[in-house]
């Protein structure tokens, strides 16, 4: 099973890419430092949710939240 780290930071980093923004692009609008959104990019350790959200809004992500599938 893939990490949630990983999930999430990798789909951040398709869709900046998706529609061609930069890191800088994304921290400016967002108002997060670019370590911030290098580090969730990278799944290195944890941010907030609050930076989590502004990051989503700028990108025009959002999380759903679910009942697991038995595996």
């Amino acid at each position: 099973m893939d990490d949630i780290r990983s999930l999430i930071g990798s789909a951040i980093a398709s869709r900046r890419t998706e529609i061609n923004m930069e890191q800088e692009q994304v921290c400016d609008y967002a108002q997060i430092s670019k370590t911030t959104l290098s580090t969730l990019e990278n799944a290195k350790g944890n941010i907030s949710l609050l930076n989590l959200e502004k990051i989503l809004d700028v990108l025009g992500l959002e999380i759903v939240v679910r009942v697991k599938e038995k595996a």
